[in-house]
């Protein structure tokens, strides 16, 4: 890829961070936003919740703005969810008006489906939430629209929960629970589950700048396994057994609230599954990296980190 000039929002988070190694690596001139930790070399602290911060980013064009920066905590208040993922989304497109970019690429989410994003074959076409539906996906659907409505040419990734060392929500679910015997299934062990290693994301973005904004959404998928194969996987990585134990369904009720348990309960029982034909037809793509190697790299950054999230 020819030398580009990008700006990646978020990069002192999980996927920015990544994205922003990555194409520096390959030798493109590459800005970064950050909120929670202290601004690096080429990066600029901006709340995206406030417009006017977005004028502290070096004023040039770029060739790809690529949009990480937002809330996946669902306990966050409901407001900062819709400020950040929504709002913030809205304060981006302002600020890039008709002459800053040339690409969007928004990190999306299999989220923006609602609860519909339960289950199997859920394909682009499925349906947007816009009023049923818990704050992060309807922050996430919200932020689609935006971007649609603009003039802004872009591209939308929509991520299921994204895997690799130090992940956020997928691995920190599954870890500690296999280790103190709490995993459990509800239904039948075989429902389909698409991952996505977040190694396979750089090369994916690094084809979609190649062949220019097209203003679509695609699942943004690497693997097809069931729910049953992915967590053997991390139990044999952590040396353990799966314990089998099963949950009932309408234990939903007095769980409401647990992230975590919402994630074994759901998952297990109606799967989770994006095909991802859509963006192989736009880009050819073959994952380079497997699933198992993420869950290995994950598995080792948890024990590392006594620090992560449970």
């Amino acid at each position: 890829m020819a030398q580009k000039t990008l700006l990646i929002t978020g990069t002192d988070g999980f996927i920015g961070k990544y994205l922003k190694n990555y194409f520096k690596d390959l030798g493109n001139k590459v800005i970064g936003t950050v909120y929670i930790d202290k601004s690096g070399e080429d990066e600029v602290k901006v709340d995206v919740r406030n417009r006017e911060e977005f004028d502290e980013i070096p004023d040039i064009k770029y060739d790809v703005i690529i949009h990480t920066a937002g809330i996946v905590d669902q306990r966050a208040p409901k407001k900062l969810i819709f400020d950040v993922n929504a709002e913030g989304t809205k304060n981006l497109l302002d600020w890039i008006g008709d002459d800053k970019c040339e690409h969007l690429i928004q990190m999306s989410s299999t989220a923006v489906y609602g609860f519909k994003l339960l289950g199997e074959n859920r394909c682009e076409e499925t349906k947007k939430c816009r009023w049923i539906g818990i704050p992060y996906m309807k922050s996430k659907a919200k932020a689609e629209r935006y971007i649609i409505n603009s003039d802004v040419k872009y591209t939308l990734l929509r991520m299921p929960p994204v895997l690799g060392e130090n992940d956020s929500y997928i691995s920190p679910t599954i870890i500690p629970r296999l280790l103190n015997g709490t995993f459990f299934f509800c239904g039948k062990k075989d429902s389909l589950y698409s991952t996505f290693y977040v190694k396979n994301l750089g090369p994916i973005v690094e084809k979609f700048i190649k062949i220019g904004p097209k203003n679509i959404a695609v699942n943004c998928t690497d693997y097809e396994i069931t729910w049953n194969e992915y967590i053997e996987e991390y139990a044999k990585q952590l040396g353990v057994e799966v314990i089998d134990q099963k949950k009932s369904i309408f234990s939903v009720f007095w769980n409401w609230k647990n992230k975590h348990y919402l994630l074994m309960l759901s998952y297990s029982k109606f799967g989770a599954h994006y095909p991802n034909d859509k963006m192989k037809e736009f880009i050819n793509f073959q994952p380079k990296y497997s699933w198992r190697e993420g869950v290995k790299e994950a598995v080792e950054a948890y024990l590392k980190n006594s620090d992560m999230p449970s």
